[in-house]
């Protein structure tokens, strides 16, 4: 009997944009994978016809368990999907699910197609799991970190644990999936890259309303973020390179600049031993990159480093002390100036609009300082920012649900529908105006054109589709440059156009790739 078939789901229109290695199932099963347990890991992402069709079969065989990595909105929907379908026709097979959603919403093991829930780091409790459910007599109140249902069907959740799940490089199972696929690649300046995610670190000191992270490391005891050691961070790399051949790495942190004395060594190492990569880092904050020098800048792009998601989310000094951000306009816009002296270096910045109690001058503030940016640094992309998601167990939702009437999302449903670019309908929060609304709409739009991304960043696709995407670019840049610049966000028509497009360009995706 298999022991466990752990299933990434479909995300939604993001599968269409990027699709990267699903290290969430890959280490979940570590700790089993070393007892040595029978594992069937699927990306269902990648999966070219009827995902039911991939999975019937190992069912068939006979599971243990089913688990599924889940995050809140569209996977939402996902998830419950292949969860009913196990229930339906394999009803003895316990379905287990794990990651942020259920991590700090518990009470989401009520839903009828779900045994089990894993809260917390998963590596640990799912291997336990897996041997109470091989004993024949087991005994769940004994796992930290899994809610179940009782005899009586009531739900019991047992305490996490209160540290870090530290997974060396070597045991992770990469074995398990096809790391090596060309669907994990990304589309780099025209040409295609392997795209591998790596870890360099666990948690996130910072405490932003906004943000999951501070509910998700609540329990954790002591520092709330613990880095690698350097040498096995230069080791990890090593062992990418020579098994995977990997050329870009996706450093995917949720900070990865909390120590610059650190990562500087790091760089270091990575020119010495002649590794040569192009680096892309996922979790870069403003007050972090102020900290550094130009010539921590020079050495971060000698290691290779191309790309920096900066997460600014609103240039109105107001909103960003409400987000607990600790940082300033004025500060992004130096950063940004800093930034521009090192051209190789490509600042992603990404924003986050309408979260409660933003206003339309709030707004306005945050557009200015986004034409300002792409005005200073040639090389800036505007990130496709999002309306303000609800987050369970964030704080800002906390403050919207008591400062400003909003009832917040309460059945799978309507957590579903939290995803801007796949819910049915465009979000509009209760303290949106209607120009509030339409600026939002135009900033996302132009976020596309404007900084030319879409243009460099899809150059080397010749087909006909993205020919004519790219002709349709550059006829709305101006237009789109024009409207933000004089604030003319009223009959935003071609945001209903833009709407048609995206799903056109995610049908297009999913067809190229089967």
């Amino acid at each position: 009997m298999i022991d466990a078939l752990l299933l990434y789901p479909r995300l939604g229109s993001m599968d269409s944009i990027i699709m990267e290695l699903p290290l969430s199932i890959i280490y979940a099963a570590a700790e089993s994978a070393k007892r040595g347990d029978d594992l069937k890991l699927l990306d269902l992402r990648r999966e070219k016809g009827d995902w039911r069709q991939a999975i019937h079969p190992i069912l068939q065989q006979g599971v243990r368990l089913v688990g599924i990595s889940v995050m809140t909105g569209m996977p939402l929907a996902s998830a419950r999907e292949i969860s009913r379908y196990v229930k339906e026709h394999f009803p003895h097979v316990p379905v287990v699910w794990g990651g942020p959603h259920p991590t700090v919403l518990p009470e989401t093991i009520r839903e009828e197609f779900i045994d089990f829930l894993v809260r917390g780091d998963g590596s640990l409790p799912l291997a336990d799991l897996i041997a109470a459910l091989r004993s024949g007599q087991p005994d769940f109140a004994a796992i930290p970190g899994l809610s179940f249902k009782d005899g009586q069907g009531e739900a019991v959740h047992n305490p996490r644990a209160t540290g870090f799940e530290r997974i060396h490089y070597t045991d992770i199972p990469y074995h398990l999936l096809d790391v090596g696929s060309d669907d994990y690649q990304r589309l780099y300046k025209g040409e295609r890259q392997k795209l591998f995610p790596i870890f360099t670190s666990v948690g996130c000191p910072y405490k932003c309303t906004f943000c999951v992270s501070p509910a998700i490391y609540k329990v954790i005891n002591g520092k709330k973020w613990l880095p690698d050691p350097e040498d096995e961070v230069i080791e990890h790399i090593e062992f990418l390179i020579a098994n995977y051949q990997v050329t870009h790495l996706s450093i995917i942190d949720d900070t990865s600049f909390v120590d610059l004395p650190r990562m500087g060594r790091i760089f270091r190492k990575i020119i010495a031993r002649g590794l040569h990569l192009t680096l892309e880092f996922r979790g870069a904050r403003i007050n972090e990159i102020d900290r550094m020098d130009d010539d921590f800048l020079e050495l971060m792009v000698a290691a290779g480093g191309r790309v920096i998601m900066v997460g600014v989310e609103s240039a109105s000094d107001r909103i960003l002390k409400t987000m607990q951000k600790g940082i300033t306009r004025e500060q992004i816009l130096r950063v940004n100036r800093k930034l521009a002296r090192h051209p190789k270096l490509i600042p992603h910045y990404n924003f986050l609009y309408g979260s409660p109690g933003e206003q339309y001058e709030d707004l306005v503030e945050t557009k200015d300082v986004v034409l300002q940016l792409l005005a200073d640094n040639g090389n800036a992309y505007f990130g496709i920012g999002s309306d303000w998601k609800p987050i369970p167990g964030s704080v800002m939702l906390e403050v919207a649900e008591r400062e400003f009437g909003y009832v917040g999302p309460k059945t799978l449903d309507d957590w579903i529908e939290i995803d801007t670019f796949d819910s049915t309908r465009k979000i509009r929060h209760p303290w949106y105006s209607d120009r509030f609304d339409n600026l939002v709409k135009l900033m996302q739009l132009s976020a596309f054109v404007i900084d030319d991304k879409l243009i460099k960043e899809s150059r080397g696709n010749t087909t006909w589709f993205f020919r004519l995407v790219r002709l349709a670019a550059r006829i709305y840049k101006p237009v789109a440059y024009f409207r933000m610049r004089h604030n003319l966000h009223h009959f935003m028509i071609e945001y209903s156009l833009y709407r048609i497009l995206a799903r056109l360009i995610s049908l297009h995706r999913r067809e190229t790739r089967t």
